[in-house]
């Protein structure tokens, strides 16, 4: 009998396999050598759990995590980078309550009970408190200190890997980025489910069936522009 994957988990294979050519292709550990100006003893997979991807362990015995991210087109909807319980998102108790009303609370897929009026009101909350909108930002982007990846790295190629262009940015530079952009939205439309924290983050429900071990979580998934792009060092 045919199994019909989804496209979150094709998605997610795809992401997986670029992991792992990232480990092994010698163009890519080339221009990693070239990038850092080091020579790199290994490249490891990282321990589940952890917000970056692999490791490069270089010769001189110094290493650095990065986190890998593989995209075919800028733009789109986004591809999932970080995902947990609402209880782990946000401070603030009052966002996390309009955060299920919006995202989690709903009769249908694609339409939220959240009224026009609460979601204006919504909107003026986090504005409100941008210090928990930041914080949650730079713990999903980099990790909890002391288990933060140190680069992101994007890989443009297409679904059969034929061809592969490098980016790679400092974390720290990257999450400045984000922080200058953000602009916290919500669709006043019946089918806008989701929290906008930057034209280039979005926070929806990540659905889950009887065979998720952790439905209804909150997803924060990340949508690659040019404008990310170009602040990125391109090294393949």
């Amino acid at each position: 009998m045919n199994v019909i994957q989804s496209l979150g988990s094709r998605t997610a294979r795809s992401g997986f396999r670029a992991e792992a050519i990232f480990r092994s292709d010698a163009r890519i550990r080339q221009a990693l050598e070239t990038y850092f100006i080091k020579s790199i003893s290994q490249i490891t997979k990282a321990p589940n759990g952890k917000k970056y991807d692999n490791i490069i362990i270089f010769q001189d015995g110094t290493q650095t995590n990065i986190q890998n991210k593989k995209f075919q087109s800028l733009g789109g909807r986004g591809d999932s980078f970080d995902r947990r319980h609402i209880q782990k998102t946000f401070d603030t108790t009052l966002i996390r309550k309009y955060l299920t009303v919006l995202t989690l609370i709903r009769k249908h897929k694609r339409k939220t009970l959240m009224t026009n009026d609460q979601k204006k009101d919504f909107i003026i909350l986090c504005n409100e408190h941008l210090h928990d909108i930041k914080q949650y930002i730079q713990k999903t982007l980099l990790g909890i200190p002391g288990s933060q990846n140190e680069y992101w790295c994007f890989m443009k190629t297409d679904k059969d890997f034929s061809f592969m262009n490098i980016y790679i940015i400092n974390s720290k530079t990257f999450y400045t980025f984000i922080e200058s952009t953000i602009h916290i939205d919500i669709k006043l439309k019946p089918n806008g489910t989701c929290l906008h924290l930057s034209p280039n983050i979005v926070l929806q429900r990540k659905g889950g069936g009887k065979t998720d071990h952790a439905p209804n979580h909150i997803q924060a998934k990340l949508k690659i522009t040019q404008n990310i792009l170009d602040i990125c060092d391109k090294i393949l």
